[in-house]
């Protein structure tokens, strides 16, 4: 039988999570996680779930530091992923006057200061660069103050470079509660 892509509209996510599960059941995979879910979507879902998503990638950065969300994922044992970890176009924290400062101060790049600051949160970064150069130098981590940490604390601006505007309509069924509405592939 072949699929086609109305055939997956509004498929419930927790559908899709189930089939996720058996497949770390037959041991083709070993882990499944999720991405731009929030606490909300989170809390929802893991009373649900057998195997409890084992990283979330979300937006994460200085500007966008979802310090709620981290604090439930953390308590939940998922570990975090920050896609964008140094802003995008728009609001490039490698320009901001205080992660230059810190760089001064720890003889590094502002991008190594950003990435570091992820990394002491205990968050996983994935930084986009096509550059040889930068790609080298974004592996060194520096060590933050606690002063330092906690003064970046003020850069939260909830500021997001990638629009969810687009996703919120798509997750309005994911926790459907007719089924009717959300049809079972």
């Amino acid at each position: 039988m072949k699929f086609t892509a109305s055939d997956l509209d509004n498929v419930p996510i927790m559908d899709t999570w189930r089939a996720m599960e058996a497949l770390v059941d037959t041991g083709k995979v070993r882990a499944i996680g999720v991405s731009n879910f929030n606490q909300s979507i989170l809390e929802k879902m893991i009373p649900q779930c057998r195997i409890i998503p084992a990283v979330n990638q979300i937006e994460l950065n200085p500007y966008n530091q979802q310090t709620r969300l981290v604090k439930f994922c953390k308590h939940h044992n998922i570990a975090l992923t920050a896609y964008c970890p140094l802003g995008g176009a728009n609001n490039s924290i490698i320009e901001d006057t205080y992660f230059k400062r810190i760089a001064e101060a720890h003889m590094c790049t502002p991008a190594q200061a950003v990435l570091s600051w992820n990394l002491m949160r205990g968050v996983a970064v994935i930084p986009k660069s096509t550059n040889p150069l930068r790609l080298k130098l974004n592996i060194h981590r520096i060590t933050p103050t606690s002063d330092e940490m906690r003064l970046s604390a003020k850069l939260d601006k909830q500021e997001r470079t990638c629009d969810p505007a687009s996703d919120i309509k798509e997750l309005e069924w994911v926790f459907h509660e007719d089924i009717a509405a959300c049809p079972l592939i």
